[in-house]
This record gives structure tokens, sequence and C-alpha cells, in this order.
């Protein structure tokens, strides 16, 4: 029997981007066994409705409308749990809505890495609107790491709460700028993890990103959902890295298999003003950071 494949796609609010990505799939899997499960996160503007309208009677997309908006993780779970318990899928694929899919060959390239590595998860190149590659991670960071990290985005959120950061902000460009006439370079905390040159290397064992994720049967035979259901946004690609290592699954990053990434559509639609985005993104980043770093510590 042909080995089935599911996208789970988490909707919210942009209609085009959903559109286009579910298109790319139907072109490029034409005559594959596959399904699409569209997850509406109680999208403000009904546009999940809407989708669920535009597919109705289709044989291979099928449109979830959720309550309220689960964020990120609990949003993925309900596809991916519709894809194990309803169409008994033998690999679900999690894609952001802002993606597209354009390899005539994406589910073989699936297969065979499956048949070669027997992998747990695996993700792919990731191509930018820019035509850059997204950089891999290739190193977990430590707790103390994290533990950092925390407090950064704490005290970020506490100057933007207070408009402390207008004048912080000023002196950091400033003083970039003078580094920079100087000669010297600002580097990232995230620099010595990441990787931004031979990418068209496969890895095994790093960490995916998680605009798209293929989920084998080797994970879904073990894990009931796909993502920590903890968090609403951020950290769950660090926290499926470590359920891989906790079940001795493989993760591989094979950039034989290719996607574009056109970044963040839906989470910008939730707040249009800059300054409350930020603070959205740090309010989530703090959240999920607190309950990341009490997992590290438990595994200790």
């Amino acid at each position: 029997m042909d080995k089935r494949i599911s996208f789970v796609i988490l909707h919210f609010n942009v209609i085009k981007e959903t559109v286009d990505c579910i298109e790319s799939i139907k072109k490029a899997l034409e005559g594959e066994n596959y399904q699409i499960i569209v997850v509406d996160n109680s999208s403000p503007n009904h546009s999940g409705r809407l989708l669920k309208e535009r597919y109705k009677g289709s044989e291979r997309i099928y449109v979830i409308l959720n309550s309220e908006n689960l964020g990120f993780a609990k949003g993925n779970n309900i596809g991916y749990r519709y894809a194990v318990e309803k169409l008994s899928s033998d690999f679900i694929c999690i894609l952001n809505n802002d993606t597209l899919v354009e390899q005539k060959n994406f589910f073989d390239i699936i297969k065979k890495e499956y048949e070669k590595s027997c992998f747990g998860i695996m993700g792919p190149q990731i191509i930018l609107k820019n035509g850059q590659i997204n950089p891999v991670y290739y190193l977990f960071p430590d707790l103390k790491f994290f533990e950092e990290e925390l407090r950064i985005h704490k005290r970020d959120y506490w100057q933007m709460k207070w408009f402390l950061n207008y004048p912080i902000v000023a002196f950091k460009l400033l003083r970039n700028k003078l580094y920079q006439l100087a000669g010297k370079k600002t580097v990232s905390r995230h620099a010595k993890y990441q990787l931004t040159t031979d990418l068209d290397k496969r890895r095994e064992n790093v960490i995916l990103h998680g605009c798209c994720i293929v989920f084998s049967p080797q994970y879904i035979g073990k894990y009931t959902d796909a993502f920590n259901s903890k968090t609403f946004l951020y950290k769950e690609e660090e926290l499926l890295f470590l359920r891989c290592q906790e079940k001795n699954l493989k993760v591989v990053y094979n950039p034989e298999l290719k996607i574009k990434h056109l970044e963040d559509a839906a989470t910008n639609s939730i707040k249009r003003g800059r300054r409350k985005r930020i603070m959205f993104w740090l309010q989530n980043q703090i959240a999920s950071l607190e309950i990341l770093i009490n997992v590290i510590r438990k595994g200790e």
C-alpha cells in the first residue's frame, strides 16, 4: 500500500498565504497519496470559514475551525491528531501557511530519507524571500544560555513597558555605528550555534526550523501530539529537539528537500503597531523560555 503524507497548515487571518500554500502542495504532489489539514486558529476576520467554504467537497482538504486561538503548538497538535486518528497518516508535514512547496519529488525525498536513516523528524533547506538560505542551528545551547536569554527578554520587556527603550535603542545604534567606524564587529549571541555556510550538506541531530517539520512513523508511534502543548508561541523547536533526544529519535536536516518561506505573515497580522508586535513577541518568548528552562533542569 502506498505511504500517505498529511500536511498540517495552521491558519490565522492571512487567507492569501494559506491558499497559496495549499495550491503549491496540490500542484507539487499531484498523483501522490496526500491530504491537507488546515487548522484555523479562530481568525478574527473569519477567514477560516471562507477557507472551509472554498474547499468544501474536496476529498483531500479538511478545514478545522478552532473556537479560540490556541497558539502554534496546540493549534498544530489539533491537525497532527486528526492526521493520525482520522486519516491514518504515515508521515505528517507541519507547514507554516507562509511557505510554498515546489518540488515534484517532495514526498519521494522524504520516503528515501526514511528508508536510509529511519529518522524521527526531518527538516528541509529553507529558502527565504530574499533568496538567502536560512541558517541551521547545529548546536544546542546550554542552560546558562537560555537563562541569560530569559534575563535579557525580561529586561527588554520592562524597558518597553515604561517607554525606556527609545533612548536605549538610540544609544545602541550610536554605539554600533562607532564600532563600525572603528572596524569592530558586533556578534549575535546565537552566532556560535548557527551554520551560515555549507548549508547544502546533510546533517543529523540539529535543531530544525518550525516552519516545516516532517514527522515520521517513528515519531508518530511514540507521541500523540507534535509539540509540547504548554507553549503558545516560540521555543517549539528546542523542546521538540529535547523530545527526540529523550526517545533516541534521529533528527535530520536534508537540504535536498526544499521549501520557500515568506516569514511571519500570520504573526505580523496579530498586532499592527511595531511596539505592540515587539511586546507580544517578548511576552511569548519569556513564557516559552520559562517552560524550556524547566524541561532542561528536569532532564539534568
